[in-house]
């Protein structure tokens, strides 16, 4: 099962964070979770961090693509 697929059947959690990563194309390769997001944060090199509907729709429209 993927995540995309796991996302849209569970709840969403209050408090869940994931960051992204992108190839030089643009293209998704990897999905984090984010276990303290408060203290992530904090660092200078931070990611930007998505909700679990935020990332949903990211998931979706990188499926849309293919």
């Amino acid at each position: 099962m993927s995540l995309r697929n796991t996302l849209r059947r569970n709840k969403t959690i209050r408090g869940r964070r994931w960051t992204i990563t992108r190839d030089k194309n643009g293209k998704l390769i990897k999905v984090k979770m984010i276990f303290k997001p408060e203290e992530y944060v904090k660092y200078k090199n931070a990611k930007t961090i998505y909700g679990d509907k935020a990332l949903l729709k990211i998931l979706d429209k990188e499926f849309n693509k293919k």
